[in-house]
């Protein structure tokens, strides 16, 4: 953001009012649209950009819909930087009320918070921590410009004391700490602005947040003269004793999310399990240890069998378990498999377990690897304690996809998208409902069908993890958030695949957390 502000300004020839006057207008448009009834309005300002933007904003909504605004600033105007003093001046000369001395906020609809903007280096000090308490305390509402005071743009780390936002307006793209948990909690609503800034062409574009209008396009298409081994032939591979259950999840949601085939590999004594309880997918009985334990030379039997030929790609982990044979089993899947490979839950386990060995059969490997931990899996993964990843996801993905040369899907509150190249997304949309055993075999199984089918690796990780979180907010919306179960997303997966197909954002009945 502070190199496309300065291109912008510098190269392009923006005057830096004109971008402060764009970010204004739009502060206080949605403060219009989001807040008709407040009529005393409160904006607090900092000395810097942010102030100025604050300052702006105070003069149009006075002028342009005769709001009751008061700016406390508690600066002399020499102290100001030299944007936001031209503001002053002009907000001056418009009526606009100044005060050094902060005022009763109990008295006001609403709190503009234009303190510390996306430069500010948490934490907040001296008399400002005392106001952002008081504004916490005391504020029926609150508006954040560009980024709640106190929160950093480049990390989800929180260092109290932090304005509490309702409604955040932020400019021409999300930052970090308004994406991330347990930042993102402090923004509220959160509104990206488009305020001019120049974009160069050709520009790499590391960082996206999913976007709903978009998946469209990413849906695979059947056509009139398909069959069942053109959509997809899947190979999901564990199962363990005590575990049967997170593959069958697994198997089910990889056929409903459009596999033409699906295959179960299992340990011989745990067959009749899945036999019975899965009727569209196949099973397949290997040899075992002890326990419905897979035995290590089942790649051998596997792949001598021309059976393997016709697999368009392999999940492998959905309840292994964790033992040493395992991580024979995974390292002659890697060695041998040449197509896309989706490594889930002790298959990852597993992998960490192999230490340097199993990241260097990850950089080897030439065909599409893809791993999907949760935070505990991709503690034992980098040896990185659970806080630091939580708070640097983004970071943290690309950095592991891009030196492992494989794909990761890191499954959190927010769930991060990361490819060998350096490229993320973000999935910002899904329900604390969904926090449930089960879940991310589900995920598993839908990744599996879509990579199985879709050309795109990318694309088809995208909409999958996009799906699986819709199919949780349906789940949620028809049931309870304590009541939904793994299942349940498994069963509103055609719902999710409809959404989608025929999205209307006016009709989007799910609270999106950000307006793209």
């Amino acid at each position: 953001m502070q190199s496309l502000d300065s291109h912008t300004i510098n190269e392009v020839g923006v005057p830096s009012l004109v971008l402060m006057e764009n970010a204004a207008q739009g502060v206080a448009l949605n403060i219009l649209k989001h807040f008709p009834e407040a009529n005393k309005i409160l904006v607090v300002a900092g000395k810097g950009n942010n102030g100025g933007d604050g300052i702006a904003t105070a003069r149009i909504l006075k002028s342009r819909a005769q709001k009751e605004v008061v700016v406390f600033l508690p600066y002399d105007v020499d102290e100001l930087k030299e944007d936001p003093r031209v503001q002053y001046h002009i907000a001056k000369k418009f009526g606009v009320k100044f005060t050094q001395e902060l005022p009763n906020i109990e008295e006001f609809d609403l709190v503009v918070d234009a303190i510390f903007g996306t430069g500010f280096k948490p934490p907040i000090r001296g008399k400002w921590a005392e106001i952002v308490k008081e504004i916490n305390k005391k504020a029926k509402k609150i508006v954040a410009v560009d980024m709640p005071s106190g929160i950093s743009s480049d990390t989800a780390t929180v260092i109290e004391p932090v304005i509490k936002a309702d409604l955040t307006i932020t400019f021409d793209s999300a930052k970090y700490g308004q994406v991330l948990y347990p930042a993102s909690l402090y923004c509220g609503k959160v509104i990206i602005w488009d305020i001019s800034l120049h974009h160069q062409e050709g520009e790499c574009v590391r960082d996206y947040i999913i976007n709903v209008k978009e998946l469209k396009d990413y849906l695979p298409k059947r056509e009139a003269y398909t069959y069942k081994n053109r959509e997809g032939h899947i190979f999901i591979l564990g199962g363990s004793a005590g575990k049967t259950g997170a593959i069958i999840l697994s198997a089910k949601a990889c056929m409903k999310a459009g596999a033409g085939l699906v295959t179960v590999g299992v340990a011989e004594s745990l067959n009749p399990v899945l036999e019975n309880a899965l009727i569209e997918e196949m099973t397949l009985p290997l040899p075992e240890l002890e326990n419905g334990l897979l035995h290590p030379n089942i790649a051998d039997f596997i792949f001598n069998d021309e059976i393997y030929k016709k697999w368009n790609a392999i999940v492998i982990g959905p309840g292994m378990g964790r033992y040493k044979e395992g991580q024979r089993i995974l390292e002659d899947i890697l060695n041998y498999w040449e197509k896309p490979l989706l490594i889930d839950a002790d298959g990852i386990n597993n992998l960490a377990d192999m230490g340097k060995k199993g990241k260097e059969l990850l950089k080897k490997r030439k065909a599409p690897t893809i791993l999907t931990p949760h935070v505990g899996e991709m503690q034992r993964l980098t040896g990185l304690y659970a806080k630091e990843i939580i708070e640097n996801q983004i970071e943290i993905a690309r950095n592991f996809a891009v030196e492992n040369n494989c794909y990761l899907v890191l499954k959190s509150a927010r769930t991060v998208i990361a490819t060998p190249e350096g490229k993320t997304y973000t999935n910002v949309r899904g329900t604390p409902a969904m926090a449930k055993g089960g879940s991310g075999d589900v995920l598993s199984g839908i990744l599996g069908a879509l990579i199985g089918k879709m050309e795109k690796i990318e694309k088809a990780l995208v909409l999958g993890v996009s799906l699986h979180a819709i199919s949780g907010e349906i789940s949620h919306k028809e049931g309870d958030i304590e009541t939904v179960k793994a299942g349940d997303l498994i069963n509103n997966l055609s719902k999710a695949y409809r959404f989608i197909r025929n999205y209307d954002e006016n009709k989007d009945e799910f609270a999106n957390f950000f307006v793209l």
